[in-house]
């Protein structure tokens, strides 16, 4: 049967009533973090004093680390126009599921490569778990465990192709789309901590002077220096205790702050990210961020860019990194996204009848050896008829 659109008129307009409210009540939480931003921009030591003690009372405080520059710096764009090597990968999904003939997993990474003077190069890796290989400790996969999987495919994929070029000492920036952060961190399995073991392996490997790895996030919801500002109006209250749990200027986002004060093209502070301990990228490997804007005059478009400590402390390697960026997403015109990460999407995406085809090559190479598919389960089966007929009561 269809929505009731009635029901569900009521329930919008209810809604609507409540966001006028609560749009007054945002602009007003949104202009006391603008305040207390260029209050405290110059203050980064005194706040990452907080953030210390605040780690001490929540050690699962997640906020910004203020570095040496000013918490409200607008880093304008600089064009070097320097040959650089680009390769961004992306990936794509067969989540498990238990109602088909056969159960499979399936992992399709795409790559692209641009490299100065040549058409552009593309790469396709596929992977494959069927039956037993499906589960962990005799437990199904998730689709969170999936989702890990791929993400270290996307940036092992990266680091073999970005390894030749960084060898010949090329400027190479690699793109992937989402932080370098593996999804699901802090998970409590075994299967993910081999994961991000061999996750922090590829990164290690990636590390090169002349290499810039990074993440890009598109419109984020991330709050790391809202979150930092918070424990100031914390410690004014004598609350440094309640850091991270107290959230006085929930639901701000970093985005609401950099929408107003970067100009196109302007880049952010570069800040640390104080993740929830236990923190396994330390070192080289610990995560920065910055946030950039690649909309146009009047139409900002923030989005956040998560590097490692290797590239946060090269100038030349952070300069490149906004160069290509804001030059990528405005080749989209106005719906600004790096270009090179649409096309590795594009490379990678898998469609509803690729996956009924990997389904048919199975179902036929277990005949083929003598095994005789499952049924589909009955749920399935119902939902298959009804797509190819209706039943008449």
């Amino acid at each position: 049967m269809p929505i009731h659109y009635q029901q569900a008129l009521e329930q919008i307009r209810n809604m609507g009533q409540k966001a006028r409210l609560r749009q007054a009540w945002l602009e007003a939480l949104r202009e006391q973090a603008w305040q207390l931003l260029h209050e405290l921009a110059g203050e980064g030591e005194y706040l990452n004093t907080l953030a210390e003690r605040g780690g001490r009372f929540n050690p699962g405080l997640r906020c910004a680390l203020a570095g040496a520059e000013p918490l409200d710096t607008a880093a304008p764009l600089t064009v070097s126009g320097q040959p650089r090597v680009l390769l961004a990968a992306d990936g794509s999904q067969i989540n498990p599921g238990r109602h088909g003939a056969v159960e499979f997993i399936a992992i399709n990474v795409g790559a692209v490569c641009f490299r100065p003077g040549e058409p552009p190069r593309e790469q396709i890796h596929t992977s494959l778990r069927f039956g037993e290989d499906c589960t962990i400790d005799r437990r199904p996969m998730s689709d969170a465990d999936v989702a890990i999987w791929r993400d270290l495919e996307e940036r092992r994929l990266l680091m073999e192709l970005a390894h030749p070029h960084s060898q010949a000492g090329q400027l190479v920036v690699t793109l992937t789309d989402g932080p370098l952060q593996l999804f699901g961190q802090g998970q409590e399995s075994k299967f993910f901590e081999e994961k991000l073991k061999e996750y922090l392996g590829v990164l290690r490997e990636l590390a090169a002077p002349r290499t810039a790895a990074a993440g890009y996030v598109d419109k984020p919801r991330s709050d790391y220096l809202v979150g930092l500002l918070e424990l100031a109006l914390l410690a004014r209250e004598n609350k440094l205790g309640e850091a991270g749990r107290e959230r006085p200027l929930w639901p701000v986002r970093d985005r609401d702050l950099f929408a107003r004060l970067l100009g196109p093209g302007e880049r952010s502070a570069v800040l640390a990210m104080r993740l929830p301990e236990p923190n396994p990228f330390t070192d080289k490997l610990a995560l920065y961020c910055f946030y950039l804007n690649v909309g146009r005059a009047g139409h900002a478009q923030i989005a956040r860019v998560e590097v490692p400590r290797w590239v946060a402390e090269e100038p030349v390697l952070l300069n490149l990194l906004q160069e290509v960026l804001v030059e990528q997403s405005a080749q989209l015109g106005a719906r600004p996204y790096p270009y090179l990460l649409h096309r590795a999407h594009e490379v990678a995406v898998v469609h509803p009848d690729e996956i009924e085809e990997i389904e048919r090559m199975i179902q036929a190479e277990l005949r083929r050896q003598g095994v005789e598919p499952e049924n589909p389960s009955n749920k399935q089966w119902a939902k298959e008829l009804q797509g190819r007929t209706r039943i008449n009561a």
